[in-house]
């Protein structure tokens, strides 16, 4: 089987497909990326075999204008009717032409695609094979409501025909890394299937021996704001002061990630127990080590600080951080203090109630059994395998 991998430019983003490609390989399947250029090294960085397709939105003037502007002014609801114009807008044409031209030599068997990435989805269409959508942080803006009417007009300029299918989009399978409980009423049921997430291997993966040599006597309370926010510093600096405040003044140990590169400097001086990290770590093992996470509600992060059991304070800023971070509060692994609420002595006060209350302990590692519960990854490229052999019948008898 050769599976072709579709996501928009981001790190995260691509991250989400990477569990289900590595075990597909595991399994003897033939994988391959389609992205955007800058994405080819990390791609190869999971051990990917890589084709450039697509385009940076952040460079996009379509793109700039339906997003970035929105999310410059901090207008949380412009910016969502914008991200909508664009998965259903000319980047997912684009896109999908990119994806036809690598598709005509590299001939796949199957489309996997980010729930967002909706140019796989036309590809996989105009080829004729199967398309799976794994959701991301924003798939709630995109039910079979809202997808319809602009992917038959996307359709129709491809020169494919309407679908009078309301659930087109995810009609051979909507993929879930969280536990129903976790995505509430978020996604369309009917195709709806939650599997178990595992973390990604890189081959830049670096020990981290400095890990054993922590206070055994202090909690860990890890603090990331994600791989996008530091690159918007006027949105996420506040923020990172604020946590850095406050655990300046806790009986902790802190690990706070303030973005690849930057100066610690930036953030003025700070006490032993506060280690300021300038490079990308394995955040899924900083987790395993940790009694806390401070987090900005990224997709990524909330599904691997649910999957380690780690209570939560999720300080949401924009795009799927807010909806996340309501998620993370309702199933009880946490606390919601949006970014607007953020001070040293907001965070200093939901730290406290963290590290003290059992209650998000117990819950977090409740929610934690519940994401173990679910199907293995293993399992979902098995059902895969089915899929497109029930494909290749039904194609073999329509055209006999």
């Amino acid at each position: 089987m050769r599976i072709l991998f579709t996501a928009h430019a981001g790190k995260s983003h691509l991250r989400l497909l990477i569990p289900l490609a590595q075990a597909a390989v595991r399994a003897g399947h033939t994988v391959a990326v389609a992205d955007d250029e800058s994405m080819r090294e990390e791609s190869v960085s999971y051990g990917l075999e890589f084709f450039p397709a697509g385009f940076d939105w952040a460079k996009d003037p379509f793109c700039v204008e339906a997003i970035a502007l929105p999310l410059f002014r901090g207008d949380q609801e412009a910016y969502e009717d914008g991200l909508v114009e664009c998965v259903l807008g000319p980047p997912a044409l684009a896109a999908a032409r990119d994806i036809l031209a690598v598709a005509a030599d590299w001939k796949p068997d199957l489309i996997v695609r980010e729930g967002e990435e909706m140019g796989g989805l036309l590809a996989a269409e105009s080829l004729g094979i199967p398309h799976i959508a794994v959701a991301g942080g924003s798939t709630h803006l995109l039910p079979p409501a809202v997808t319809n009417g602009p992917l038959n007009a996307l359709r129709a300029e491809l020169g494919l025909p309407a679908d009078p299918d309301d659930n087109s989009a995810y009609r051979h399978g909507l993929i879930s890394w969280l536990p129903a409980e976790c995505t509430g009423d978020d996604l369309d049921p009917r195709t709806l299937r939650h599997y178990r997430q595992t973390a990604p291997y890189r081959s830049d993966d670096k020990a981290l021996p400095w890990l054993a040599e922590l206070a055994d006597d202090k909690p860990v309370v890890y603090a990331s704001i994600g791989t996008m926010a530091p690159s918007m510093p006027w949105k996420s600096d506040e923020v990172l002061h604020a946590v850095i405040e406050a655990v300046s003044g806790l009986e902790c140990t802190a690990l706070v990630s303030i973005g690849v590169g930057r100066d610690p400097e930036e953030f003025g001086e700070v006490p032993a127990h506060v280690r300021l990290l300038t490079e990308w770590v394995p955040q899924d093992v900083l987790l395993e080590a940790a009694d806390v996470f401070v987090t900005h509600g990224g997709h990524s992060s909330i599904r691997e600080g649910l999957r380690s059991g780690t209570p939560m304070l999720v300080t949401p800023m924009y795009d799927d951080q807010p909806n996340s971070a309501e998620h993370v509060a309702d199933v009880g692994s946490g606390i919601n203090l949006p970014a607007y609420w953020v001070t040293g002595e907001t965070v200093t006060e939901a730290l406290g109630r963290l590290l003290t209350e059992p209650a998000f302990r117990l819950r977090a590692a409740a929610v934690r059994r519940s994401v173990l519960a679910c199907p293995p990854v293993e399992q979902l490229v098995t059902d895969l395998e089915e899929l497109v052999a029930v494909h290749a019948a039904q194609e073999e008898t329509c055209v006999s």
